[in-house]
């Protein structure tokens, strides 16, 4: 779109004659400073309440630096506010977004990248450091009962809150949230805090409550294993257990396994028919592939079936399961 002003001129000409609120427009530079100016003055003439400039060509990507010399050139071409966007790499203050600011002749900054790193760049006089603004986020997570999908989400995104050379996907793999906080030194407050909470039945102790009452009325066999976060990085980039289970089962003569999961309150749980058993295994789980891939391995684990490739083997069936492959 960048490079046909015409449409982009009927498309701004249509929205400002039809809405009641401000319209704004973010573009990036272009390859030459005319063509950039050009496209600018047009967007201007449009009716829009302000125009939004990525510092960089569709080119260039965010580790390159900003080119503050064509925003200042566009800063003068208009009579609109213009924001300046791209900065982040040159933000680690209040103090730079506001130099900047100056610098540039710019009515505002739009920033992301370098609040992901630390929240408190906006802080007056000084941001925090990376380690207390996290702390702070976590014991108001704690204080108010973050449910693990949302920090999790969040804390993947806070990207000044690892330690060197360790991705922020490490979070993801935690099942619990006490493993987060701990992870971030909070462990102690956490359990200072959930010990003065009341103890009221929760959605787990539902969870274990219906689970139980299942297994009694279905006759379903309870598999035991720990799929703990280890476990499950442990079969990264390898063959997954579900693939394992369903190897040694075919050359092992049985039939193909079913599978199928049951969510209440985002918690999951497998199941696996084989045969006429069916089977299932502890929780809780947060989604439904783990939930499959623990129950593929607490079968295999159960069973004593060696957690490889099964290309080849025996197709005999008996009634006794055995760890030959």
């Amino acid at each position: 779109l960048l490079t046909q002003p015409h449409l982009i001129k009927d498309i701004l000409t249509a929205l400002t004659s039809s809405c009641t609120v401000p319209i704004t427009c973010k573009i990036r530079i272009l390859d030459s400073e005319e063509e950039t100016l050009k496209l600018c003055k047009v967007i201007e003439s449009t009716g829009v309440a302000a125009v939004a400039v990525h510092g960089r060509t569709r080119y260039t990507r965010s580790s390159d630096p900003c080119n503050y010399d064509m925003v200042r050139k566009i800063s003068a071409a208009l009579t609109i506010p213009l924001i300046l966007n791209g900065a982040s790499l040159d933000v680690k203050s209040r103090a730079d977004i506001i130099k900047i600011m100056e610098d540039t002749a710019v009515d505002s900054i739009m920033i992301a990248r370098a609040a992901w790193h630390n929240p408190s760049i906006f802080r007056d006089p000084e941001p925090v450091s990376v380690k207390e603004a996290v702390q702070t986020y976590m014991r108001y997570s704690i204080d108010y009962e973050a449910e693990l999908h949302i920090l999790k989400y969040t804390m993947a995104k806070f990207r000044g809150a690892f330690k060197e050379n360790e991705p922020n996907f490490q979070i993801c793999r935690y099942m619990e949230p006490r493993l987060i906080y701990e992870y971030f030194e909070l462990g102690k407050y956490y359990k200072d805090v959930t010990s003065k909470r009341p103890k009221e039945s929760s959605s787990l102790d539902e969870f274990h409550k219906n689970k139980r009452m299942k297994l009694d009325d279905h006759n379903y066999k309870l598999l035991k294993a720990e799929f703990s976060p280890s476990v499950m990085q442990s079969f990264r980039s390898k063959i997954a257990p579900r693939q394992i289970l369903n190897q040694w089962l075919t050359v092992n003569g049985f039939d193909s396994p079913k599978y199928w999961t049951t969510e209440d309150n985002r918690i999951f749980t497998s199941y696996l028919q084989i045969d006429n058993d069916i089977y299932t295994t502890d929780g809780p789980f947060k989604n439904k592939r783990t939930a499959i891939q623990a129950l593929a391995y607490a079968y295999c684990i159960h069973f004593h079936i060696e957690l490889r490739h099964y290309k080849t083997g025996p197709k005999t069936k008996s009634g006794t399961l055995n760890k030959d492959g």
